[in-house]
């Protein structure tokens, strides 16, 4: 039985933002293509700060009067976010929760960030409803049927799969932690789909190289990490296809991390 570890999810944690850091900061030339615009929006939105500061401090203009208006910037970041189909819900909580800050200081209601944490909890519930529905409907769009199932509640859950014919699962982790070993296992068809919930827990996967990782997951205050080597295109007729595994669920203050 493998016990949760802590330590490792917070390095499975600092090694997604890591790696994120590192591919917004690398040459353009060694990016992985994106069709968002999330580059120039950012940008947009320093150079404007950067004025509005040299504004202030040249006397043009007062910009703590403006300061009222930073919920737009949670607006803004959660516009950002319903662009991508696995973080739509965070964007309409991002939304929700930046208009109420902004009537907050418009003086047209009452909401401190006392009432953040709860609206944080409600919006985490919807997000996981909504995840498992998305990928209720992936597994049916694939053919999936239920074929694993695994649990960790203040525990620890290790399993071993072998399956020929692996298509779907479905993996909850509550302060715990399962650590999946799918080495062993095959797809017959080319996609296969995984729903992975995780509340303060962690979850561990070892995959073969040919399979390649999709994530769809919407990450809350956690981290998902791919640390698969990948695969090109066979060599030859008898190497394996490459096939493709869909995580979907929600990790909320929690982590993923999937290997080889």
């Amino acid at each position: 039985m493998m016990e949760f570890d802590k330590d490792a999810l917070k390095d499975s944690i600092r090694r997604d933002m890591d790696n994120r850091l590192t591919e917004h900061m690398s040459p353009p030339s060694c990016r992985r293509p994106s069709g968002s615009a999330h580059g120039i929006i950012w940008g947009a939105i320093i150079l404007a700060v950067g004025v509005l500061l040299m504004l202030d401090h040249l006397g043009v203009l007062a910009i703590g009067n403006l300061w009222r208006f930073w919920p737009f910037l949670m607006i803004v970041g959660g516009a950002m976010n319903l662009v991508e189909p696995g973080k739509r819900p965070w964007g309409f909580f991002l939304i929700i929760a930046g208009a109420l800050f902004q009537l907050d200081n418009l003086g047209i209601i009452r909401f401190r960030w006392a009432e953040f944490w709860p609206l944080l909890i409600v919006a985490s519930g919807v997000m996981m409803i909504w995840n498992s529905l998305a990928s209720r409907r992936i597994a049916a769009a694939v053919g999936a049927q239920s074929e694993m199932n695994a649990t960790a509640v203040f525990g620890g859950v290790e399993r071993r799969i072998t399956s020929r014919d692996f298509r779907f699962a479905r993996i909850s982790a509550v302060f715990g932690g399962v650590e999946l070993d799918f080495r062993d296992a095959e797809m017959e068809s080319n996609e296969a789909v995984i729903e992975i919930n995780v509340v303060f827990g962690g979850v561990e996967m070892r995959v073969p190289d040919h399979w390649h990782i999709q994530p769809r997951s919407q990450t809350v205050f956690g981290g998902f990490t791919d640390s698969t080597r990948g695969m090109g295109p066979p060599s030859d007729a008898a190497a394996p296809q490459k096939k493709n595994l869909i995580i979907t669920g929600s990790v909320i203050f929690g982590g993923v991390d999937v290997k080889n």
